[in-house]
């Protein structure tokens, strides 16, 4: 029973991972099919899909890959490139070579078709061909050495292009013999040998595509006219002109495509772009939502925490306090002349407010009786003048109606004061007699 139970996790487990490779398969498939048919912007849907629900680095290489042949075959350089270096970088994640070589030709493909890149191509080839060379793939070196020769062809550097195009010929098959033929044909043009240049033009009339026939048509009319073989010469110019409107029927049905593609591929990127832009903003709006709900927890948390250790200590300070009915500062004090002065303010004959100067005389007083008292009680709140004023009278042992009149306030304000002051130190509400009891505890 166990044996069966493991063979059945391991068949389960393999099942999962054969079903996750095919993910997105079949969306590359229906891509190439739509390729094939010319729907551009159908194919780019399907690839998008396949390049989402991909399952394997290599079928999300290729993916990439052919998304760049598609840009390309639009004429949408930037594009193209940029589909061609995310396959490099998958490709160089997964170590993949053989992937990396075709990427590096692909790319050198799209830099020589884009103005003032042309010299950046060969930097890719060079380096496709010396992946090919190390991983012994000759097929793969020849195909890339012949989309060099077409690098120097176009630069009018025959020498180089002829050393690369003859041992690309030895590997010529269905998909490239028309590129090849055409560009042995066009290196024995320049160099001026009739004879080969025919021979090879010949051969596309055959095996060439449309655009290559043409060429070569017209290419052979000019050397019959040369020749003096009129009748030889207008047949190859008529046939030259069948295969010139045929290649205008298509460029024009070509280019109607890739308008159309154009337009949808403008209108899905401002979609995007207006999608991308709300998403973003509603996750920017989210996200600060949540560190605003964090920042607000994390705050009352502290405060409680803050209140909570401050209210210990009260407990403590007032404890300690009503264990002992005075102190000697308590005492001493009231024998000062400070004190004395005070109760001459507080008399019937001579009621009047306490300035400045007295009141700063007063903190000294306290300070020299109750050292650091202002700062233990700066530890609970901070103090604004007037609160500062009420506490020092509060340290005396003062009435809060003897405290109104020497801080020229109402003794509701100082009532108000007393419990404001209890709120602000320790977080919930108290009676004035409360913080007076604590003033005196300090």
């Amino acid at each position: 029973m166990k044996h069966r139970y493991i063979l059945l996790v391991l068949l389960t487990a393999a099942l999962c991972s054969c079903h996750q490779r095919q993910a997105g398969l079949a969306e590359y498939h229906e891509a190439l099919a739509l390729m094939e048919k010319g729907d551009a912007p159908a194919a780019l849907r399907q690839l998008q899909c396949a390049s989402e629900l991909a399952g394997t680095d290599s079928l999300r290489a290729l993916v990439q890959s052919q998304m760049g042949t598609l840009y390309f075959s639009q004429r949408l350089l930037d594009r193209s490139l940029q589909s061609y270096r995310r396959a490099y970088d998958i490709d160089l994640s997964a170590h993949d070579t053989v992937g990396l070589i075709y990427d590096l030709r692909d790319m050198g493909n799209v830099l020589r078709a884009t103005t003032g890149s042309e010299d950046s191509s060969l930097v890719c080839f060079e380096e496709a061909r010396r992946l090919a060379v190390a991983s012994g793939n000759v097929p793969m070196q020849r195909d890339v050495e012949s989309q060099m020769a077409a690098y120097y062809l176009y630069r009018n550097r025959l020498d180089e292009a002829r050393r690369l195009l003859l041992p690309a010929m030895q590997f010529m098959d269905d998909d490239n013999q028309s590129g090849l033929l055409f560009m042995m044909a066009d290196l024995y043009h320049r160099e001026g040998r009739r004879d080969s240049a025919t021979f090879f033009y010949r051969q596309l009339l055959e095996h060439g595509n449309l655009y290559t026939r043409q060429a070569a048509h017209r290419a052979l009319a000019e050397y019959c006219m040369a020749d003096g073989q009129t009748d030889e010469a207008m047949r190859h110019l008529r046939l030259y002109e069948e295969l010139t409107d045929s290649v205008h029927s298509e460029n024009d049905a070509e280019a109607m495509r890739r308008t159309a593609a154009l337009y949808d591929y403008t209108l899905r990127e401002q979609q995007a772009h207006r999608l991308q832009w709300r998403l973003m903003l509603a996750v920017a709006v989210g996200l600060l939502l949540v560190l605003a709900l964090v920042a607000i927890l994390l705050y009352v948390s502290r405060r409680r925490m803050h209140y909570k250790l401050k209210v210990q200590r009260l407990e403590q300070l007032l404890e300690k306090y009503r264990q002992q009915n005075d102190t000697p500062a308590a005492t001493a004090i009231t024998d000062t002349d400070l004190y004395r002065q005070i109760d001459r303010f507080l008399s019937d004959s001579h009621q009047q407010a306490m300035g400045d100067d007295d009141f700063h005389l007063l903190a000294n007083t306290i300070e020299q009786y109750y050292p650091g008292f202002l700062n233990r009680l700066q530890e609970f709140c901070r103090l604004t003048p007037q609160e500062r004023r009420v506490c020092l009278l509060l340290k005396l042992g003062l009435q809060p109606a003897a405290i109104a009149q020497l801080t020229a306030h109402t003794r509701q304000s100082v009532t108000n004061t007393r419990s404001r002051l209890y709120k602000k130190a320790f977080g919930r509400q108290g009676k004035p007699a409360e913080w007076d009891e604590f003033v005196l505890s300090l």
